[in-house]
């Protein structure tokens, strides 16, 4: 009954946000990170991959810090799956200036296969999913919330050596 009502209550936080999006205020994006890592150190730790950190953002984004928490805790669960047999989490934050305005950058890295060209074109659309239990919910869910806060997640695959995806979530800030 608990696991029903925590769902129903994610579905209405995301289709009706203004009423269930719960409490808004600055966020330490380093240590949201440092947070997020002590609720997937478990399957990190299983997997056998090393973390590597390189917090360095000073702005505070505005937003609900526990859906932010559900953003980063799902694409570090990805990124976990995509390395079953270990190796190399990148973890980064970064004040980040664009036309737009200010913004904090959170970037996660994995040394995994990389994302394939059909699904980085599909990747953020609901229901697709490379996983034998996975829904496919995950990111696109993660997509409307990081959007709700005027930012944005971008995907593409990793140019500076080894194979794997890199995920970057921008937050206005």
């Amino acid at each position: 009954i608990e696991r029903m009502r925590l769902i129903v209550t994610q579905l209405l936080q995301f289709a009706r946000p203004a009423e269930f999006a719960g409490y808004i205020e600055p966020v330490d994006p380093n240590r949201l990170v440092d947070d997020c890592l002590l609720l997937a150190n478990h399957l990190l730790a299983r997997s056998g991959v090393l973390v590597q950190r390189d917090l360095r953002a000073t702005r505070w984004p505005a937003a609900n810090r526990q859906e932010l928490q559900q953003v980063l805790v799902n694409l570090l669960v990805n990124a976990a799956h995509a390395m079953p047999d270990g190796g190399v989490l990148g973890l980064a934050t970064h004040d980040r200036t664009l036309a737009e305005g200010g913004f904090v950058e959170i970037i996660v890295t994995d040394t995994g296969p990389g994302l394939g060209p059909d699904l980085l074109r599909e990747l953020f659309k609901p229901f697709v999913t490379r996983k034998k239990e996975g829904t496919g919910l995950g990111l696109w869910i993660s997509v409307g919330i990081v959007e709700r806060y005027g930012g944005d997640i971008r995907a593409a695959n990793r140019d500076d050596g080894p194979t794997g995806a890199v995920f970057t979530v921008l937050l206005r800030s």
